[in-house]
């Protein structure tokens, strides 16, 4: 099985950007899809960034650039 990815978000992102995100990285999506979510059960014992949204996503690791160019569109990204 493979390992899912998690990049913590300060604010969720609109469901027009994850749509976004979902069609221009297909490319690191080797199955599924980038979800928003809330924090996993084995973040429970981190309090200070609980609340905090999250993107969950198992990638295709050796895509490094496309990770960059991913954090990129994030952070140009409409939140909600």
């Amino acid at each position: 099985m493979r390992e899912r990815f998690v990049i913590r978000l300060n604010r969720s992102l609109s469901n027009e950007a994850l749509v976004d995100l979902n069609n221009h990285f297909t490319d690191i999506l080797p199955t599924g899809k980038i979800v928003q979510r809330v924090a996993l059960p084995k973040e429970n014992d981190e309090l200070e960034t609980l609340d905090f949204p999250r993107l969950i996503f198992t990638p295709i690791r050796s895509r490094f650039g496309r990770f960059r160019q991913l954090i990129d569109a994030i952070n140009c990204s409409p939140t909600m």
